[in-house]
């Protein structure tokens, strides 16, 4: 189902900002994900300060934002902006990762989350280019209740893999457990684009973008 029916029929308002004072809108235009963008585009009401009320209006003054923002926060720490390389992971290392894999699911599955925290730590030491390790990890956290760590581990699976519908669900999960419920909606969705027959990203969108209008109908009365 398109986003735009789903945000109707459960009542939700793409104008309501989140906790950075985003709109659904400006988080899909900050995640570059122009369908959704486009999707959002006319649910939402226009703000004075962009002049141009277009697709392509609005995505350049978010650009210009953006890289106005990159280069304050350059010039602040210093940061030359060039990425730095992934690093070659030798066949030794990689070897001992995969032995620590076998670790690390076992502590899973027994629910030692810490101890398979720190399994998975040690592997990524070994390959910090599998993806995977830290799209685990990141379960772990999540099942602790440590959102934020999860969610950076997240992130971290999605720059290795961004075509990896999996690590849009872990960074979802999250978000959805910090109560930020319109960025996680947009990650769920992100996957759901990468995995269409997937069952679990679909529903997971709906309960987000339900959690959040329900969330965001209490701060209203909790402000009245």
């Amino acid at each position: 189902m398109e986003i735009s029916l789903i945000l109707l029929s459960t009542r939700a308002h793409p104008n309501q900002k989140d906790e950075e004072g985003n709109r659904p809108l400006e988080v899909a235009a900050i995640r570059e994900n122009r369908k959704i963008f486009e999707t959002l585009f006319p649910l939402t009401t226009k703000p004075e300060s962009v002049l141009d009320w277009s697709v392509d209006g609005v995505l350049a003054h978010m650009e210009s934002n953006k890289e106005q923002e990159d280069s304050s926060s350059k010039a602040k720490s210093g940061e030359t902006g060039i990425k730095k390389d992934l690093p070659e992971v030798s066949p030794e290392a990689k070897a001992k990762a995969a032995e620590t894999k076998v670790e690390d699911k076992m502590l899973f599955i027994e629910k030692d989350y810490q101890m398979a925290i720190d399994a998975y730590t040690q592997a990524i030491d070994f390959e910090p280019t599998d993806h995977t390790l830290f799209s685990n990890r990141s379960i772990c956290w999540l099942r602790l209740g440590q959102a934020e760590l999860a969610l950076s581990d997240a992130k971290a699976c999605r720059e290795l893999k961004p075509d990896w519908p999996k690590a849009c669900f872990r960074e979802g999960a999250a978000l959805r457990l910090l109560q930020r419920f319109d960025e996680a909606a947009n990650a769920f969705y992100e996957g759901l684009l990468l995995s269409p027959e997937n069952k679990e990203p679909t529903d997971a969108f709906r309960e987000s973008v339900d959690a959040g209008r329900k969330f965001h109908g209490k701060d209203k009365i909790t402000h009245k």
